[in-house]
């Protein structure tokens, strides 16, 4: 969440529900089970939502318990309207998907990839708000909004690292690019996920794409892109769906999923 100017009042702290602490997990798992799980927050940008899946499908198989993940971004609040290339892209969404325990050998994650460049570290980045740069009153605006500092480097290294998990997670789980049903990328941008899908071999019909009627909300774009291509065609047993995503930070990964 961001801080935000109020006339006269100088900055006020982040809007509910994000704050910087608590974490919103807790507050979620009351509402919904009144203390009966536990809950945990996962910053991962782009790609959280691939990392909080994999950790839940670990927590699902050892203890047997189903699982819920959520991601859910705002991003309208971070907008940079001196970025035209990336102020067109950023949106507000939400999804959640809930897994739980199967004895078929062929059906949920079947592979798995991650990875992570730290050398790249500030790519993609809010400037303030953090312990580096806190929020003071002559802040300036512009540093509490999102920044790309170079268009080019994010755009080859997303293509590398989402190719690269893709490659591998399909690999452990045995599953052939031409296999895959469905290729349902984090909706960065239409280039990034149309080179990985060409990359791997993926026919072009077979990637889900919502960016154009959606835009980029981060973490939530595969969760969305996952309902949104299941209303359009239900999914079918049997079926192989690929998930992928890269960003800030920078991170990725990978999973194979079988329905």
């Amino acid at each position: 969440g961001l801080a935000r100017p109020h006339p006269g009042r100088g900055w006020l702290p982040p809007a509910p529900p994000a704050k910087l602490r608590p974490p919103s997990g807790p507050r979620v798992e009351h509402t919904l089970a009144r203390g009966r799980a536990g809950a945990v927050d996962l910053p991962g940008a782009g790609a959280g939502f691939i990392y909080a899946l994999m950790f839940a499908d670990g927590f699902t198989r050892l203890h047997g318990k189903p699982a819920l993940v959520i991601a859910a971004n705002i991003l309208s609040r971070r907008i940079n309207p001196a970025e035209r290339a990336s102020s067109v892209l950023f949106a507000d969404a939400a999804g959640a998907l809930v897994i739980g325990q199967c004895d078929d050998a062929d059906r949920g994650i079947l592979g798995a990839s991650v990875a992570s460049d730290g050398s790249r570290y500030g790519l993609i980045q809010i400037p303030a708000g953090g312990s580096n740069t806190p929020f003071h009153g002559d802040l300036d605006l512009g540093q509490t909004r999102m920044t790309m500092t170079d268009g080019p480097e994010v755009f080859a290294k997303a293509v590398e690292m989402m190719t690269d998990c893709s490659t591998t997670a399909l690999a452990t789980a045995g599953v052939r690019p031409h296999n895959v049903g469905r290729f349902v990328p984090h909706q960065a941008n239409t280039r990034i996920f149309g080179a990985v899908g060409r990359n791997l071999g993926i026919a072009d019909q077979a990637i889900v794409k919502t960016i154009a009627e959606y835009g980029n909300s981060s973490a939530a774009t595969v969760p969305l892109s996952l309902s949104l291509a299941n209303q359009m065609k239900p999914f079918q047993p049997g079926e192989k769906i690929l998930l992928a995503a890269a960003g800030a930070g920078l991170s990725g990964g990978a999973l194979v999923v079988g329905i």
